[in-house]
């Protein structure tokens, strides 16, 4: 007797080849996820090191402001992955979206001596801190 629940690795047999990436899983699988990095904060005393996990993304893709005591790490990623046959038809075509946003309350620092550099995947932030209170413009945090 034919089993009326498919085993997982049958589910998607019944697509066309086309519709499968070379791992054998579909397109209906949901392996692109965006979640919230992993941000690691240390005290230094005089300021705090932030080391936030960004794998995937690049500097242009990472924006990173402070505001009224909160600083705030945003990502936003677009991919697109096409391809075509000989005719120029779509044989598949995948479009993926993402982003994730952050916010940690730091209290008054010295927003205009906040530095950041973005290097393999790890957004490096410098917040100093500081005892003079200023004003609650959004104040951009310029990455490196």
């Amino acid at each position: 007797m034919a089993n009326l629940f498919p085993r997982r690795n049958d589910m998607f047999d019944w697509l066309p080849s086309f519709l499968k990436n070379d791992q054998g899983t579909s397109l209906f699988d949901t392996s692109f996820r965006f979640e919230t990095p992993k941000v690691d904060v240390k005290d230094k005393r005089d300021y705090y090191e932030m080391v936030a996990e960004a794998p995937g993304f690049s500097k242009d893709d990472i924006v990173v402001e402070y505001k009224d005591g909160y600083l705030t790490i945003q990502g936003k990623k677009e991919d697109t992955v096409e391809e075509k046959d000989e005719q120029d038809h779509y044989v598949r075509r995948e479009r993926s979206y993402g982003s994730f946003q952050c916010s940690f309350y730091v209290g008054d620092v010295d927003e205009q001596k906040i530095t950041g550099q973005f290097d393999n995947g790890l957004l490096t932030l410098q917040v100093p801190k500081s005892d003079d209170a200023h004003d609650s413009s959004t104040y951009k945090i310029e990455i490196k």
